[in-house]
């Protein structure tokens, strides 16, 4: 079947206010729905809302061709609400007062939508709200009720049922008088168009976008100077040419590394405004929790003085803290934290590459060196040759020298963990020697520290000077352990180098009540244990010794432990019991234990003389170990 239609339909006039489109509240409820999912709901309120204003100004601008009274106007503004098809009917108030000048004082309008189209469709579309939703209303009302009075109003919905509320009340008032009430301004004041928006946001991704290349530029310079070998300062002066803020970058003691960007005579004044600020600062609860002259690990800070500010982070060589690098400002305003932290976080990872690769090939030459000082106490080179290879360490081993071993025990850890201790002290002790400037060989040997110093090293410091502060440094460093110390004579001829090992090996196992013993002091037993009468040694102190001599049994061996403990203390009771941790009755109960096993009065000078003078020799041989 077809069906054939040729009839045309239409008017010939203009409908002078417009045509009317007839629609239903499910139509706009469903305009509603595709606004909030394609927009959002708060671009939807800004739509709705400026939909409704043009509205009511529309509908304002036809009222005013036929009725010249505000009042007039403002009695039909509901009636026009009713005839749009926005509420079924409406509650309102309107106060409105004039100056003298009969200007516009002030307009107070207040009243209750029934049954708003916007309210029902958004429940049944969206469902209820946590705000009010008739937006349309509100936004009509004010178009209408700004374009009644000739200035800015603006309606406020207090009351809603899209968000569960029995009624939607609504007030309007003068834009001046919402603003001299200091109260909460409706949600579409000062609202920038999504198209302003969407400008400005396309401004700022593309502001992103250099900022992000200019970045990776950045980071890309910094990898081919790293990668072309260049030293720190090298690559500050290139961060200081890129970014043109001053740089300092330094240790944790804050003695500076390198600079850039600023004169010789401004660093000056910034370094001495620093040291005053970490000087006042020392002790205080300052938010940079300064605490011996460091600042404590943290990722980015802020630090002001009268005359500097300083964008810090800190540079990490193996999970360790090891210096900062900083940003000057002189002007603070012009700079940008967020984005300059961002460029100094790059270049302090450089840093520490740096830093690490300069630690590396460092500490690669100290256990090199460490290697040859193994060479020379095996004696596995002739005299010649060790001199010869010395020079390219930097030692000229035809000069005199000492060696002094190290021991460090006592630490309370895992096997694991006391190989990483034994490793950090070992490379501390490196550093320690390369900051005075002394150049060492240090080596490990039996378990212990070998350090060999020349005569080029101490020149006219005591050599006991010199090892004493080095104990207090590493006892400060490493609390946890004990660290002794033993020294030996002089040496003359590098072919003597291992006697001398033996000398300060010596010294070391008679450190029991003294950090550093030098060999030089031990008189008689280093005589004795020089000649090498081992021999005579041992069988004079199994002679005198007796039973005590055999120490496989440990009942024997504590009253061995406590005889040269009575014998060092020159027989004092009341120290040696506090060294030995033993009461009064029981150390009398071992004396008297002893005397009868030795056959020996221990009152007797000449006894203990000789007894103690035993035991020091046979613990510097080694074969007795008193701990």
């Amino acid at each position: 079947m077809t069906i054939q239609i040729s009839e045309e339909s239409y008017f010939e006039n203009d409908v002078a206010n417009g045509r009317k489109i007839v629609t239903s509240s499910s139509a706009f409820g469903i305009l509603r729905q595709q606004l909030v999912r394609n927009i959002g709901i708060t671009r939807m309120k800004d739509f709705l809302f400026h939909y409704g204003w043009e509205m009511g100004v529309n509908d304002a601008k036809e009222a005013k061709k036929k009725e010249s009274s505000v009042e007039a106007l403002v009695k039909k503004g509901p009636l026009l609400h009713i005839a749009n098809g926005h509420i079924t009917g409406m509650k309102h108030d309107c106060d409105v007062e004039y100056d003298e000048n009969n200007h516009l004082s002030s307009v107070y309008g207040r009243g209750v939508w029934i049954n708003s189209y916007e309210a029902a469709e958004h429940v049944k579309r969206i469902g209820l709200s946590e705000t009010p939703v008739c937006h349309t209303l509100i936004g009509y009302a004010s178009g209408y009720m700004s374009t009644v009075f000739g200035e800015p109003l603006f309606a406020r919905e207090i009351e809603c049922v899209g968000k569960g509320d029995s009624v939607c009340r609504w007030e309007v008032k003068t834009q001046k008088q919402w603003e001299n009430e200091k109260q909460d301004q409706p949600y579409f004041y000062n609202e920038i168009p999504i198209v302003e928006e969407l400008e400005v946001t396309y401004e700022q991704l593309l502001d992103q976008q250099k900022f992000v290349t200019k970045l990776s530029s950045f980071q890309t310079k910094l990898a081919e100077e790293i990668a072309n070998g260049s030293d720190l300062q090298s690559i500050t002066d290139m961060v200081f040419s890129i970014g043109r803020i001053p740089i300092i970058i330094s240790d944790t003691g804050h003695r500076t590394l390198s600079y850039s960007g600023l004169s010789e005579e401004k660093y000056t004044d910034l370094k001495e405004d620093m040291n005053r600020f970490f000087k006042e600062s020392r002790g205080s609860n300052d938010v940079f929790k300064i605490k011996e002259n460091q600042i404590s690990a943290f990722r980015r800070k802020v630090l002001k003085t009268e005359q500097q500010e300083r964008l810090i982070t800190p540079i990490l060589v193996q999970k360790e803290v090891i210096g900062f690098c900083s940003f000057i400002y002189e002007n603070s305003a012009e700079h940008n934290y967020e984005e300059d932290f961002l460029f100094l976080d790059r270049f302090s990872n450089a840093v520490s590459i740096v830093l690490l690769n300069e630690k590396t090939k460092f500490e690669s030459f100290e256990r090199m060196k460490g290697n040859f000082l193994e060479q020379i106490l095996d004696a596995k080179l002739q005299p010649a040759e060790m001199i010869k290879r010395g020079r390219y360490t930097g030692i000229d081993l035809t000069k005199r020298y000492y060696i002094t071993v190290m021991e460090y025990k006592k630490f309370d850890r895992s096997l694991q963990e006391e190989f990483l201790l034994h490793e950090q002290i070992f490379e501390t002790t490196f550093w320690y020697f390369n900051e005075k400037k002394y150049n060492l060989l240090i080596g490990n040997r039996d378990g212990n520290m070998v350090l060999f110093i020349s005569e080029e090293t101490f020149n006219d410091m005591i050599i006991n000077d010199l090892i004493k502060d080095f104990q207090q440094f590493i006892s400060n460093k490493y609390p946890q352990g004990e660290f002794k110390f033993g020294i030996s004579n002089v040496g003359e001829g590098i072919e003597n180098a291992p006697k001398c090992y033996e000398e300060a090996m010596i010294a070391l196992r008679l450190t029991l009540k003294k950090g550093i013993v030098p060999f030089q002091s031990l008189g008689i037993i280093g005589v004795l244990i020089d000649t090498k009468n081992i021999k005579g040694i041992k069988m004079i102190a199994e002679q005198e010794l007796g039973p005590l001599y055999h120490t496989e049994d440990a009942k024997i061996h504590e009253l061995l432990k406590t005889l040269y403990f009575f014998l060092l203390n020159g027989g004092k009771l009341e120290q040696t019991m506090s060294d030995l941790a033993l009461s009064m009755s029981g150390l009398r109960h071992r004396i008297v234990k002893i005397e009868s096993m030795l056959n020996k009065d221990l009152r007797d000078p000449n006894e203990t003389h000789q007894l103690l003078l035993i035991i020091k020799s046979l613990i510097a041989l080694g074969d007795l170990n008193i701990d």
